[in-house]
């Protein structure tokens, strides 16, 4: 039996690929197509919520929201655990806190510490600011609590250091015309100097072509008087 050449195996490695690479590109589309199915009975379900919340008993209510569904409360205005955590957000600095952060400081804020909820329930109480995405969650790194997450306001100001980059591209964009503007007139100046030198060069050589057939001139006329002489 002949072994493949290099050519060969490269030739049909490629063709495999290629094969795989289809197969591929049509799971995507049909996990999209799913996706699609999914998301639309999801929609019917919040609609089908919103009809039935009606007959729904506190319990039931609270574990509708959990699952990230708007109940009439979190729709008409916000709970009283999620307000305090807006308003704690804007007032930190940099308008950014560590969820762990964001529940002592919402536990801290009440004189009456039966009226504080657990952990659990403060993060459900506040999951219509995420909904609505007036707060933003960055999860923390893998093994890590979600008291780690990282809540920060939607929309937060720019920081100082980027304000500062941006001023510094503002001021580079006025001081690079004067730079312009500075370097022609320098080499303006250079220029003159340079001509005005070479008509220096020019006048200082002159004399010396002068002395030259001056003294030129000398010596001929001591040779004739030389020669007269001998004469």
């Amino acid at each position: 039996m002949e072994t493949p050449s290099i050519v060969d195996t490269l030739i049909q490695n490629i063709t495999t690929d290629q094969e795989l690479l289809k197969d591929a590109d049509a799971k995507i589309t049909q996990a999209k197509e799913e996706k699609a199915t999914v998301a639309d009975r999801l929609k019917g379900y919040r609609k089908e919520a919103e009809v039935f919340l009606k007959y729904a008993n506190p319990e039931q209510k609270k574990q509708i929201e959990a699952l990230g569904f708007d109940t009439v409360e979190t729709r008409s205005s916000l709970n009283d655990v999620a307000t305090r955590a807006l308003n704690i957000i804007m007032e930190a600095k940099d308008h950014s806190l560590t969820n762990d952060e964001l529940y002592t400081i919402y536990a801290g804020s009440h004189k009456n510490s039966k009226e504080v909820v657990n952990y659990t329930a403060f993060n459900i109480k506040c999951r219509p600011l995420f909904n609505s995405q007036r707060l933003l969650r960055k999860k923390a790194a893998d093994g890590l609590s979600s008291r780690e997450d990282i809540i920060s306001l939607n929309g937060t100001p720019v920081k100082k250091k980027e304000q500062q980059d941006e001023k510094d591209d503002t001021q580079k964009k006025v001081d690079e015309p004067q730079k312009e503007e500075s370097k022609k007139g320098v080499e303006e100046v250079k220029n003159t100097s340079d001509t005005k030198g070479d008509v220096t060069k020019t006048e200082k050589k002159e004399p010396v072509k002068t002395i030259a057939l001056k003294k030129g001139t000398l010596e001929k006329d001591k040779k004739n008087d030389t020669t007269g002489t001998k004469k």
